[in-house]
């Protein structure tokens, strides 16, 4: 991938945030691998995720290492690299870029995932994570029970510290498709259910990713 890359970093609260949008390819060739890693029951089983992840989702599945790397050197690496240069002003020197695990979130209708982050301090502890989107319902709709003044309906949300009247604590975002945000690994996170007339899935994907320094 020779295009420049365009990304932009803010800040919704303490915490810095990146976004970017997925390349075409990139969607092309993440979707096609999970075709083929749903067409195989003996593939399935060897890339469920599902049992390492909290979200109350019936399919989440690796990403095949081929793939992902791939599009690490060609896309993510540049970014995570610009994050991490943004604010350390260019005073660290990046060794490696390491991508712990990448896998795919199949969301159906009422599934979600319930307040968390990534984090493991028993083991490997992980710096940045991530959100892309490769498909979303076209029938998506909101819950039954919503309400029409907060609805929230298959939004991601991004929660930090604590809010009065001076400082937002959240952050919520409305998925759209090639949408990726960049965040540190300790940002908690929710994702909301959504209704849908169809059967009808909200196919996303993340990483987590470690820095090494020299």
């Amino acid at each position: 991938m020779k295009d420049k890359i365009n990304f932009k970093i803010f800040k919704p609260f303490g915490s810095s945030m990146a976004r970017a949008e997925l390349p075409l390819e990139l969607l092309k060739d993440f979707k096609e691998d999970l075709k083929k890693i749903r067409a195989d029951k003996t593939k399935q089983k060897q890339h469920d995720w599902g049992e390492r992840l909290v979200g109350h989702v019936a399919e989440e599945y690796l990403i095949t290492p081929e793939v992902m790397l791939k599009w690490k050197r060609a896309f993510f690496d540049p970014i995570m690299v610009g994050y991490v240069n943004a604010h350390f002003k260019n005073q660290v020197k990046i060794r490696s870029i390491l991508i712990n695990s990448a896998w795919f979130v199949c969301q159906k209708a009422g599934e979600y995932n319930p307040l968390h982050n990534h984090c493991e301090y028993l083991g490997k502890n992980y710096h940045l994570s991530c959100v892309g989107y490769l498909s979303l319902p076209e029938s998506m709709k909101s819950t039954e029970s919503a309400k029409k003044h907060n609805d929230f309906s298959g939004e991601i949300e991004f929660v930090e510290g604590s809010e009065n009247m001076f400082t937002d604590c959240r952050y919520r975002i409305k998925p759209e498709v090639r949408q990726w945000f960049l965040f540190p690994n300790s940002l908690n996170h929710i994702v909301y259910a959504f209704d849908s007339d169809k059967d009808e899935e909200r196919i996303s994907f993340s990483f987590n990713a470690t820095i090494n320094f020299e």
